[in-house]
């Protein structure tokens, strides 16, 4: 939990690097934590937006598994972007890469590509983007 409240703490901050840790722990915390506004959401019962009622909802993977979206999904989703497009963004500094790449996330078959790429360990040694992660 530490390094998700890290990346909140840091939610602004595109210099630097980070750590394989940091970044898949955030993934971690952050999958977890919406399973659970999920579930919440689900006995709530309230949902104010059916996925498949939109018109591109054909082209949205997540309505096949789930088309309701009640106000804490509606909510938690905005707030989590920022902090982790800037924990792939120092991922990536991380391996001396630009931070340009994480665009490619917005593209699910590249996202998922990259997804992969962020496994790889960064530079050994201090880069351009900073010296080397403590952690």
């Amino acid at each position: 939990m530490y390094y998700f409240i890290k990346c909140f703490k840091n939610y602004a901050n595109f210099n630097g690097r980070s750590s394989r840790k940091e970044f898949w722990y955030f993934l971690l915390y952050w999958c977890m934590l919406y399973l659970i506004v999920i579930l919440i959401d689900r006995q709530i019962g309230y949902s104010f937006i059916d996925l498949k009622d939109l018109p591109f909802s054909d082209y949205l993977p997540i309505g096949k598994f789930y088309s309701d979206v009640g106000i804490l999904i509606f909510f938690y989703r905005p707030l989590t972007i920022i902090p982790s497009f800037a924990v792939i963004v120092r991922r990536l500094h991380d391996m001396n890469l630009s931070g340009k790449w994480a665009y490619s996330f917005i593209i699910p078959p590249l996202g998922i590509i990259l997804l992969f790429y962020l496994a790889k360990s960064g530079d050994k040694n201090a880069n351009k983007y900073g010296d080397v992660p403590r952690e």
